[in-house]
């Protein structure tokens, strides 16, 4: 993993999204401005206030500060660091931490040869040195500035951050506190000074985490203690960080796939990422289609507020048809997806998936997926694939290893996890059958597209089975239809007024026992329900009952692949009469408003 973050250092460079080295996006709270008169104080900004954080010196910090471990932050601090304002009964270590801070600002400027940084760098030093400093503490006090607050330097505007010296500088004063002993890089293979620690940490779902270590001495191979057990050169850590850093904070390349507040390992975020940025061409008339935006969608959770993500029907489609690289020395075939599932345990990273695969191997298992989980929405509308996010959701996505099978099935290709089949323990309650809200609706179809899934993955009747298949002969399947009929009918005869219908009380049994419970089932519907239904429903029970009589009846029991069948036939029956029953609603109110327009011309 290490290595693949490495060579994407160079993607990621090239495309002008990553910071300088060692450098952090921060939300500064106050600006102390210079070089204009009198020092003068900006603040403060909330992180919602509108003002975009800034690109900041950033390195591991931990431990009690003392004269051997000071770690101040290059020219961007909070206010024990640049003002020297202590915590309560504090004090002495408020000096200490603002002596550090004034040293470190002092070597910078020592170490400059532009002029013109220099003067910036030279009215920065002044001021913490100046009378000055004291007249802001105390502004900043009154104005109720904390000490944990960060302060950052503006000289006549600009952000000594910014300057491409500064930068340089950072790495290099870095990379002299955290070198050890010499070694070969396990990155590079160059032999020179390998870190102890890592530049810095990253931040995992709220979590600061150390990307590796050995705190036991089971781990110290040959007396090495910290990261120079895997030994990595500044340059190849610094690259590494960067990168897993930036994918992290990017919207693009990252989801979450389960957050609880407790945090800990329960906690998951999925990184990804394409060897280098893919635009598919369909043909000369249209847009390109950027790929890794398509192959994220496959990761999301599913709003249940909104409508079915578009990204994943388009890239349905894509897959059918044959790809255009927007270069065409792009060999596709050959480019590789990333993806990883992060975790935070106790201030360590922890990586719980991890794969690489090519795009040839990613568009075959993808196609797969998508028509596995394709399926018709509950109230009848068009068929459409579900993403591993919502199916996980659906099944109550704290199960760790259902998520990675997920993963796993829609870009590797392997089968789908043994859990989707809990989905039908789940259906048997009538909450989660029969749901009274559009969130419990999106549950419904998502727990039986889990069910479509598992049943028929990388087979012909995965395209077939999205909706309703009249043409099925599976006993089980049969028994589902056959139930939602007898259910259409109860409703029918009642004029839709009732909250409980016959599924309710009979769907567990009938799904699992079918020949002990319909008998039942057909001679209450036979005598209440079905003289009032309509010719329709009871040429419907008439089809299913000889297609089931050609299967051989009834099955007296059904296992959990007969379940999953049946709950199928259920929910492609039911999605067929809600469609019909829309339908029919649709016409008749354009019947209505044409009279009314007739009536009123």
């Amino acid at each position: 993993m290490l290595r693949e973050l490495k060579e994407a250092f160079h993607r990621f460079r090239k495309e002008g999204v990553l910071l300088p080295p060692a450098y952090k996006e921060k939300h500064v709270s106050w600006f102390v401005h210079l070089g204009e008169g009198k020092a003068s104080l900006e603040g403060p900004y909330g992180k919602r206030e509108g003002v975009a954080p800034i690109p900041a010196p950033d390195r591991q910090r931990s431990g009690k500060p003392s004269e051997g471990n000071l770690k101040p932050y290059l020219l961007v601090d909070d206010a024990r660091y640049v003002l020297g304002l202590p915590e309560e009964g504090r004090e002495k270590e408020a000096a200490l931490l603002h002596k550090g801070f004034k040293k470190l600002t002092k070597k910078v400027w020592q170490d400059a040869k532009d002029p013109d940084v220099k003067v910036v760098l030279k009215a920065v030093l002044d001021f913490l040195t100046s009378p000055e400093l004291e007249d802001l503490r105390e502004e900043f006090r009154r104005r109720g500035g904390k000490p944990k607050e960060l302060l950052a330097f503006k000289v006549h505007g600009v952000l000594p951050t910014e300057l491409e010296e500064v930068q340089a500088f950072w790495a290099r004063h870095l990379a002299e506190e955290i070198q050890g002993d010499e070694g070969f890089c396990a990155l590079c293979g160059n032999l020179g000074p390998v870190l102890r620690i890592f530049p810095r940490e990253v931040v995992v779902l709220g979590q600061k985490c150390q990307l590796t270590s050995f705190n036991q001495r089971a781990f110290e191979s040959f007396g090495k203690k910290q990261t120079e057990n895997a030994p990595l050169c500044f340059t190849c850590a610094s690259e590494v960080v960067d990168v897993l850093d930036h994918l992290i904070r990017s919207e693009r390349h990252r989801r979450v796939l389960h957050q609880e507040a407790e945090g800990g390992l329960k906690n998951q975020l999925a990184v990804f990422w394409l060897d280098q940025k893919v635009e598919l061409l369909l043909d000369q008339s249209t847009d390109p289609i950027d790929l890794e935006a398509l192959l994220a969608s496959v990761v999301d959770q599913e709003d249940i507020s909104s409508a079915p993500l578009p990204e994943l029907s388009q890239l349905r489609e894509l897959l059918a048809l044959p790809w255009t690289g927007r270069e065409w020395a792009l060999n596709l075939d050959e480019t590789a997806f990333h993806l990883a599932v992060l975790s935070a345990n106790k201030g360590r990273l922890v990586v719980r998936e991890w794969f690489s695969v090519s795009l040839a191997r990613l568009r075959q298992a993808l196609s797969r997926f998508l028509e596995g989980t394709r399926l018709v929405r509950p109230w009848g509308e068009a068929p459409h694939p579900l993403p591993v996010g919502a199916l996980a959701q659906a099944l109550g996505d704290g199960n760790p290893g259902l998520i990675w099978g997920l993963l796993r099935t829609a870009y590797l290709g392997t089968p789908p996890p043994h859990a989707l089949s809990m989905a039908t323990h789940l259906l048997r309650n009538p909450k989660v059958l029969t749901p009274e809200d559009r969130e419990g609706w999106r549950r419904l179809h998502a727990l039986v597209a889990a069910l479509k899934l598992w049943l028929f993955y990388g087979e012909k009747e995965a395209k077939r089975m999205a909706e309703l298949d009249r043409e099925r002969k599976d006993p089980a399947y049969l028994s589902g239809r056959l139930l939602a009929v007898l259910e259409e009918a109860q409703k029918r005869a009642s004029g839709y007024t009732l909250k409980r219908t016959l599924v309710d009380r009979f769907y567990g049994a009938a799904s699992t026992t079918p020949a002990a419970t319909f008998g039942a089932l057909l001679r209450l519907s036979t005598a209440a329900h079905l003289p009032k239904a309509g010719k329709e429903l009871n040429q419907a029970v008439e089809e299913i009952l000889s297609q089931l009589d050609e299967a051989g009846g009834f099955p007296r029991t059904l296992n959990l692949i007969g379940q999953a069948e049946f709950a199928l036939g259920f929910y492609h029956q039911r999605a067929y009469f809600r469609a019909n029953r829309s339908k029919k609603a649709e016409k008749e109110e354009a019947t209505k408003a044409e009279t009314e327009a007739v009536a009123e011309g």
